[in-house]
């Protein structure tokens, strides 16, 4: 499968959020679901005329994972920072998981297409979540009751970090595929087409490549934000693509189980602190 290259989902001049490094004391511009404040292992990043070089300790996923603990995607090598900034820029959601999502091609091999992360605000989903407190990860895992109301509660962020792996993989088949799984449950909703047709509108001019970052973030009354390597391209109200949109990943059908597992681990950690 194809391997992700650090260097070329962070373009510097591109996003907003900053990191404090103490060797330099310099403020540098990072993407949006970088690291603020961390000390970072060797990571090197050339643009013209300037290097800039960091480090941060990217742990694997295990049995100890911790909701806000940075991981690395073991199927696609792709890091996961700790917080992931979207909608704000303190107090950003932490990681609760990761996965990847593959394909099989022509029933023979599976494609790493894509790594998948969930960030939640920390507070916000622990009281969302009070009542399943003293439950361990194989019980939420079996209860979607949990992944339901973590994804309907308009009270606190969350967010979703995909990030391609294959490079090959074209914008119309990543929207086919989306489109797939969302147009019956918005159909269920009776959401009209007009939604469906602005999320793909979204993304209308992209060139998908591996590195390419895409982010969704939710807060308010069913609101969806969409970023596209670090740049708030649109922002659509409906409850209902939310929840579809979040269910591909944490709903009964998951594309990733193994993501899903992952963020259960999260949340276990989190309401049992």
């Amino acid at each position: 499968p194809a391997q992700f290259n650090e260097a070329e989902f962070c373009v510097l001049k591109k996003f907003n959020c900053t990191m404090s490094f103490r060797e330099s004391n310099a403020q540098v511009p990072l993407g949006a679901c970088m690291p603020r404040h961390a000390p970072f292992a060797s990571l090197t990043f050339s643009m013209p005329k300037q290097r800039i070089r960091f480090s941060a300790p990217f742990a694997s996923i295990s049995a100890n994972q911790l909701i806000g603990d940075a991981q690395q995607e073991p199927a696609t090598g792709i890091n996961y920072p700790a917080e992931c900034c979207v909608l704000t820029k303190k107090d950003c959601p932490h990681l609760a998981g990761v996965g990847v999502r593959a394909k099989r091609i022509l029933g023979m091999k599976n494609i790493n297409v894509y790594s998948v992360g969930m960030y939640v605000d920390a507070k916000g989903a622990k009281k969302a979540l009070h009542q399943y407190k003293g439950q361990d990860v194989d019980k939420l895992l079996a209860n979607q009751q949990v992944f339901d109301e973590l994804v309907s509660d308009t009270h606190f962020e969350r967010s979703l970090r995909l990030v391609i792996s294959f490079g090959s993989l074209k914008r119309a088949q990543f929207l086919n595929a989306l489109e797939e799984r969302l147009k019956p449950e918005l159909a269920k909703a009776k959401e009209p087409d007009s939604t469906l047709k602005a999320f793909a509108g979204l993304f209308d001019g992209v060139n998908f490549k591996k590195g390419t970052e895409l982010a969704f973030a939710t807060h308010h009354q069913g609101q969806l934000v969409t970023q596209i390597d670090g740049k708030q391209v649109g922002s659509i109200q409906s409850p209902a693509l939310v929840k579809a949109l979040f269910d591909i990943y944490v709903g009964p059908d998951p594309v990733s189980t193994d993501a899903k597992s992952s963020i259960a681990k999260g949340l276990a950690a989190l309401i049992n602190e």
